[in-house]
């Protein structure tokens, strides 16, 4: 099937609503004519579709919370845009959008009844009391998940049109019943035999050939001994990270980097969060629970009396940036054990309490000295690597050699010999060595490269000294290397050939294959029941043994080579898969779901030449700058 297929219900809305289906369609790549959005300040247009700043922070921030579930509290969001999710959920809103585009280009609608009812009936949504949509607990999912009630809904609204899309070029796809029973038979079919490896010891001393025959083989097997070609260079590299040990900084700059990187030291406050929540038009409720809670009723108590569980009351730790904006001068307002009047935001009417309060704290000048001096010194290297760089270039281009250029501002040179194509700078350590080896070899004998620059930032020039052509190396020179290739070569041929007239014992004379085996001074093994996958081998028995049972006609036997190996296999059994019997379901909805997601990976292809699409990567780039801590 085709890489990059993404489930169409992991929304961020269905993903609540719908949890996981099978459908799927393809996620395809950001091309050059869809990163031009001009002054506009969105992320993308898709149609009439717009993805805000937003809603891709929303999303994005969703995406790492769960990894964070997964590798634990210290993924942070750098290392989730280095795996490649900002870019995976930018592709995923932008499919959710071009789909629900088509479904508003083709005058598909959803009432307010049916998105209701989608919502009512969601188990999620659902007091495991009474079994009924429970408002509360509505809301508590929406407040957890950063959305107010008007978004939801339109999202709901919005993947269910995309689903009738769906729907509609899915649901006819249909798998022929006896394609998928034969397909359970070919998997389902067993087999077991019986095998050995053919002892090495009467192939320990194979006698060494002659010099014709080493000759023979040395010439046969050229590109064995072809030595490749190779490059002798002189390369002269400038970076930043050389300058740093050169720069030095004042104390006054360094009291200046602090206060200007202060927050990056500081460890926010963190409140541990509870709350009681009422709908929006239950003020009066609410003040009526305050009111209880000020006359010492224990606040869980009251929670239940308002239908909440314990889940829904204990909201975790949050820092002021973490909570919802509405609520958090609230919450950093009490003080430890306090309780707050309600507190009304868009989900409703809270009442907030502060069971447990961690302080904040800020690492002083002196325990981040060396990070500020450290930075300070890069800053200043990066600085000052461009005004280098452009006098570097200067003078290479008024013909200065290299090794001059390099010593008049401080760059490094390096004369290699014997650099070889995707194999680095022949053993030097140098930033930026694939690419520069890269650039080695697109330059002719005698050629100099202009001023280039790594995906790293160094700077490099290089000067093509020498080629040698690549050659067959003279058989003097290798002889031990062809007598090892040789023999070894001779040594398989021997032992296939041995176990060839072996198999032909067992096929032509009905030969006992333990016995063969007890010959040969080693054991025959059982296999036992296995599938063609080697489903069923021992863990140290190699797949290839029921592969090659799966050749045989019954009775039958093989040589087969694995590795350094030659092993016989005969077969001694099979166990056919009963084709009337055969659960087919699984298969069927396997061959479905692959059909569906060829349907709608094309699908998908020809609303991205039908509808516009828009991507600002420059907006993007602004919302995830890295940062010191995130």
């Amino acid at each position: 099937m085709l890489a990059g297929i993404r489930t169409f219900s992991k929304s961020i809305f269905a993903k609540i609503i719908f949890g996981v289906i099978a459908l799927s369609f393809v996620i395809w790549g950001l091309n050059a004519s869809m990163l031009n959005l001009g002054t506009s300040r969105e992320v993308a247009e898709i149609g009439s579709q717009r993805i805000t700043p937003v809603e891709l922070d929303r999303a994005f921030q969703r995406s790492v919370q769960n990894m964070r579930n997964m590798f634990g509290p210290n993924f942070n969001q750098q290392q989730a845009i280095q795996m490649g999710l900002l870019n995976n959920t930018v592709q995923s809103l932008v499919s959710q959008k071009i789909l629900r585009e088509d479904a508003k280009n083709i005058g598909i609608g959803i009432s307010d009844d049916k998105v209701r009812e989608q919502i009512f009936s969601s188990d999620s949504f659902k007091d495991p009391a009474t079994g009924q949509f429970s408002r509360d607990r509505f809301m508590q999912a929406l407040y957890q998940a950063g959305y107010t009630e008007n978004e939801f809904i339109n999202g709901v609204r919005g993947d269910m049109m995309s689903q009738q899309v769906v729907d509609s070029l899915t649901s006819p796809a249909t798998v022929p019943d006896i394609m998928a029973r034969q397909i359970v038979a070919y998997r389902n079919e067993q087999r077991s035999g019986s095998f050995f490896a053919l002892s090495k010891d009467e192939f320990a001393n194979i006698p060494v050939a002659n010099d014709a025959t080493l000759r023979a083989y040395h010439e046969d097997n050229a590109a064995q001994f072809t030595a490749p070609e190779s490059r002798d260079v002189t390369l002269a590299t400038l970076s930043a990270a050389d300058l740093v040990p050169t720069i030095t900084v004042t104390e006054e700059e360094i009291a200046q980097s602090y206060a200007q990187r202060e927050p990056e030291f500081q460890t926010p406050e963190k409140r541990t969060v509870e709350q009681i929540l009422f709908a929006p038009n239950e003020e009066q409720t609410a003040r009526e629970a305050y009111n209880r809670l000020t006359e010492g009723a224990d606040f869980m108590a009251v929670a239940e009396d308002a239908g909440m569980t314990e889940a829904m009351v204990k909201l975790g730790e949050f820092t002021a940036n973490d909570i919802l904006p509405d609520l958090s001068e609230a919450t950093f307002a009490l003080e430890e054990g306090g309780i707050s009047e309600p507190v009304e935001t868009a989900l409703g009417w809270h009442i907030i309490r502060v069971p447990s309060v961690t302080p904040g704290s800020t690492q002083s000048l002196d325990e981040v000295r060396d990070i500020i001096v450290d930075g300070l010194k890069q800053y200043k290297a990066e600085d000052a690597i461009y005004d280098l760089a452009a006098t570097f270039d200067e003078e290479l281009g008024a013909g200065t050699p290299i090794e001059d250029a390099a010593r008049d501002v401080g760059a490094r040179t390096y004369k290699l010999d014997g650099v070889v194509r995707g194999e680095g700078l022949a053993g030097q350590n140098v930033d930026g060595a694939e690419e520069i080896n890269a650039k080695i070899f697109e330059l002719e004998n005698g050629e100099e490269s202009f001023l280039e620059e790594t995906a790293s930032g160094t700077r490099y020039v290089v000067r093509v000294e020498n080629v040698t052509p690549s050659a067959l190396r003279p058989f003097d020179e290798v002889r031990d290397e062809v007598v090892a290739a040789w023999t070894a070569e001779e040594r398989q041929r021997l032992m296939m050939e041995k176990a060839e007239e072996l198999a032909d014992k067992i096929n032509n004379t009905g030969a006992d294959i333990a016995t063969l085996a007890a010959d040969d001074a080693t054991t025959v093994r059982e296999t036992g029941m296995t599938r063609r996958t080697g489903r069923g081998l021992a863990d140290d028995v190699n797949p290839a043994v029921a592969a090659a049972l799966f050749t045989l006609e019954d009775g039958n036997a093989k040589a087969i080579q694995t590795g350094e190996d030659v092993i016989l296999v005969k077969l001694d059994d099979i166990q056919a898969a009963d084709i009337n019997t055969a659960d087919a379901k699984p298969v069927n909805d396997e061959l479905k779901e692959a059909l569906n997601e060829d349907i709608l990976a094309q699908y998908l292809n020809y609303l991205n030449e039908e509808i516009s699409v828009s991507v600002n990567n420059s907006v993007i780039n602004e919302l995830y700058t890295p940062t010191a801590a995130n």
